[in-house]
């Protein structure tokens, strides 16, 4: 998405889920927050579900796409609102602690070319606080079918029998997303992804994979900045090359940003959720491949290091 890679003067952080056509984002670490220092107008008291807002002005010009209307604001229907109120319920622990302290506003747009985008309310507050601006469309889609569209769109279909499916269950998406993009707010508070264990595992810089997990295939994954359309016939090796890393996604192997909301989401939603996770490849509606990553041992080495997201305040 060219829009996505647009830097924003006053957006020190910019972290978000790739839309239906597999995008990529730009973002740096922010700087050491003081939690000291309140911020003025703002309520920390109240629910998550409660904080709807507009969209701010910056997101809305790095969202606006030459040529295409510009995304509008969304007003949330009740059912939507209860879908919404659930999803912050199913938060971990230290999400619901840093969100209530971090998370200044939401908003959900029509017409929004990614999927979702974290980004800091105002990056000259000492006490970051952000904004979470999501797709409307999300609210209306399962887990399954959200993740299915998302990743067929890494792959040409062109003239072959093949598909991929993101088998997850039918829990609603919006689940999944206020996971992933919770997991941004936490780190971004907290700063758990430079210098972790859980990073250093699998990462020698923010893109760069340990050379351990290296493969030229998976580099050429469009989740990955310099990322292509594959053909659809590499789909099995391109999961093969997964099965050999320690993360849960295609998504989770383009950053160490994305790998720990990733891991953070799955493990939440398989281990205490309950949720399926099957990656499948079929051909005239034939399974022929698949992976699921929870399972995995290398995948699995890593949960230790989410303990922290389950700690209650002593």
């Amino acid at each position: 998405m060219k829009a996505a890679r647009r830097a924003l003067p006053l957006l020190a952080v910019l972290l978000a889920i790739g839309a239906g056509a597999c995008a990529n984002e730009t973002h740096t670490v922010p700087a050491m927050p003081r939690p000291d220092e309140p911020v003025e107008g703002f309520d920390a008291h109240s629910p998550g579900e409660a904080r709807i807002g507009a969209t701010p002005a910056d997101v809305m010009r790095m969202l606006a796409e030459d040529g295409k209307p510009s995304p509008t604001e969304h007003a949330l229907t009740p059912e939507e609102r209860r879908k919404l109120a659930a999803a912050f319920g199913a938060l971990t622990p230290l999400h619901r602690r840093v969100l209530r302290e971090r998370l200044h506003s939401i908003s959900f747009l029509d017409g929004m070319p990614n999927n979702a985008l974290t980004s800091p309310a105002d990056a000259n507050e000492p006490h970051r606080l952000f904004h979470i601006t999501f797709r409307a469309g999300i609210l209306r889609e399962n887990l399954s079918e959200f993740l299915t569209q998302k990743e067929r769109q890494c792959f040409d279909t062109a003239g072959s029998s093949r598909s991929v499916s993101i088998e997850a269950g039918t829990m609603d998406a919006i689940v999944y997303v206020l996971l992933h993009e919770a997991t941004h707010v936490v780190d971004g508070g907290l700063r758990l992804t430079p210098g972790s264990a859980f990073t250093k595992s699998a990462w020698s810089d923010r893109t760069l994979i340990a050379p351990a997990f290296r493969d030229p295939l998976l580099a050429r994954v469009k989740f990955r900045r310099e990322g292509e359309v594959l053909p659809i016939d590499r789909a099995e090796a391109v999961y093969a090359a997964l099965q050999r890393t320690p993360f849960v996604s295609l998504y989770a192997s383009s950053n160490w940003s994305d790998d720990l909301a990733e891991a953070v989401a799955w493990y939440h939603l398989t281990e205490r959720l309950g949720q399926p996770y099957r990656i499948v490849i079929r051909d005239q509606g034939n399974q022929v491949f698949a992976y699921e990553p929870m399972k995995s041992p290398v995948v699995r080495n890593r949960f230790d290091a989410l303990s922290k997201f389950y700690e209650e305040p002593g």
